[in-house]
């Protein structure tokens, strides 16, 4: 059985006969397939086209109000960036222009001295050039107390110049501890001006000694740190003694005399004897003989604290009965 074949001359003439709600729906279904045709090879294309432009213009929506926010705040940063640059600028101009190693060795050694320690060694490294700016290490060994030592590191940050502390070794040595520590000073590789800034104080951290415990002592063999009495600054000028240049462990009192009313000590130093009355002075520290007695001698020693103020301890020095 074979299907009718559709003459589509037959159909649109036939068409013209047909009522008006055929001839309706005909135009209906022409004008739909025309619709669908021209959709699928016209519009679908730009649709597409239109949907992209779309995504693009959200895109590009939101990039401008990220731009429009940066651009806004771009004043504001402008700003600190320039304080920033201002304030680094200070800082580095703060460094002193030239190499000062001699008050640098001298001020380590004076705070050693200052704070009863025992200087082992100081060793002068090789300076280490920084882009904007020149390290000076030294390498540093002192002997001494656990208060005493801190209080010698906490010194060194109060120093004038700009001084950090690296690789420090804290071991124990006999009765005494050895703290071995990296000291660096700064120096600028900038030309000095001659409206050079002066180092800015900020307070900083002091270490008190007075009521913390040794952590390297038994609770029971605790002794209070001794500070100090405030006192009048030495005669910078005064002209030291040959004994000043000794410490006073270098000196053995070896007996005492008297003429008339006036005592006076004998101290040996290597195999010279010396003869000391009240009133002078003896060991590094400007310490002054306040009195002679038989058995021992009594000192007054001066030395500065972290702030510069003088302070005065007492010290004894006990004769030796074997010399």
């Amino acid at each position: 059985m074979s299907l009718p074949r559709l003459n589509f001359s037959t159909l649109s003439h036939n068409a013209a006969k047909w009522p008006l709600p055929g001839k309706a729906l005909l135009g209906c279904a022409l004008a739909g397939l025309v619709l669908l045709v021209g959709d699928s090879l016209l519009l679908a294309p730009a649709r597409e086209r239109q949907y992209a432009l779309e995504a693009q213009e959200v895109a590009l929506q939101q990039s401008l109000a990220q731009k429009t926010g940066l651009a806004a705040s771009l004043e504001g940063r402008t700003r600190r960036a320039q304080a920033m640059q201002d304030k680094v600028s200070g800082l580095l101009r703060q460094l002193p222009g030239d190499s000062d190693m001699p008050g640098w060795l001298e001020d380590i050694a004076r705070l050693a001295v200052a704070n009863g320690l025992v200087v082992e060694g100081v060793t002068v490294l090789d300076e280490q050039p920084q882009p904007l700016y020149i390290e000076q290490p030294v390498q540093v060994g002192v002997l001494g107390t656990y208060h005493d030592l801190a209080m010698f590191v906490s010194a060194l940050g109060g120093l004038p110049r700009v001084v950090t502390v690296h690789d420090v070794v804290l071991r124990s040595e006999g009765a005494w501890l050895r703290l071995d520590l990296l000291a660096k000073t700064y120096r600028s590789t900038a030309p000095r001006g001659k409206s050079a800034l002066a180092a800015e104080q900020r307070p900083r951290f002091v270490y008190g000694a007075g009521s913390l415990r040794d952590p390297f002592q038994p609770s029971t063999q605790q002794v209070a740190h001794v500070l100090g009495r405030p006192a009048h600054a030495p005669d910078l000028t005064r002209v030291r003694g040959a004994l000043e240049g000794l410490a006073v462990d270098q000196v053995e009192m070896v007996g005492t005399l008297s003429s008339g009313l006036q005592a006076y000590v004998l101290l040996r130093a290597a195999s010279t004897v010396h003869r000391l009355a009240v009133g002078d002075y003896l060991g590094p520290d400007y310490g002054r003989i306040t009195a002679i007695h038989a058995s021992h001698i009594e000192l007054a020693e001066l030395f500065p604290d972290e702030q510069g103020a003088w302070l005065e301890r007492s010290r004894t020095l006990v004769l030796n009965v074997n010399s």
